[in-house]
């Protein structure tokens, strides 16, 4: 079984920090470029909590467009997977 690769990721001063515990080991170096600002995120919109109990009506429209044969599967793994709810 092959070890995995060790990734390194930062300023070449950051890298060459390394040095010690990569000499003698072949590397391979990718020069990215430099990072753009990026633009500021836009908010999320607040969360609205849906007036009244949950009945899941909103999503008895896309029920008749299920596409697949595994939907019992995916619905077993849905009650395996899901967690108790604490408040």
């Amino acid at each position: 079984m092959a070890a995995r690769p060790l990734e390194l990721e930062g300023t070449w001063e950051e890298i060459v920090a390394h040095a010690p515990e990569l000499a003698g080991r072949r590397v391979r170096l990718t020069v990215l470029p430099e990072e753009m600002e990026s633009a500021p995120e836009a908010k999320a919109p607040a969360f609205r909590p849906a007036r009244g109990p949950s009945t899941a009506r909103s999503l008895l429209r896309y029920a008749g467009t299920w596409e697949g044969n595994d939907l019992e599967e995916r619905l077993e793994e849905v009650y395996a997977n899901r967690t108790n709810t604490r408040f």
